[in-house]
């Protein structure tokens, strides 16, 4: 079961790419994407461990596109 996120700003297409990116080396994240919109973060990791990715994804997204990370609910669907 993955998580989704807010972004506290709505990032372009090439900001998610990179985000999602980066995002993705890591070898504990099973799934990742940024909704079409660029305003919701999708995460799923292969051991269902959220804090190590986590804190990473939030500076990722602090650092490419300086916004901020807040949970929405939990994705059934990843």
């Amino acid at each position: 079961m993955g998580r989704c996120y807010h972004l506290s700003k709505t990032v372009t297409e090439d900001l998610a790419n990179e985000i999602i990116k980066e995002l993705t080396e890591r070898g504990d994240v099973k799934h990742a994407r940024i909704s079409a919109d660029g305003r919701y973060l999708y995460v799923d990791t292969i051991d269902g461990e959220f804090s190590v990715v986590m804190y990473s994804a939030v500076n990722i997204c602090s650092r490419i596109a300086n916004c901020e990370l807040s949970f929405v609910k939990f994705d059934y669907t990843a």
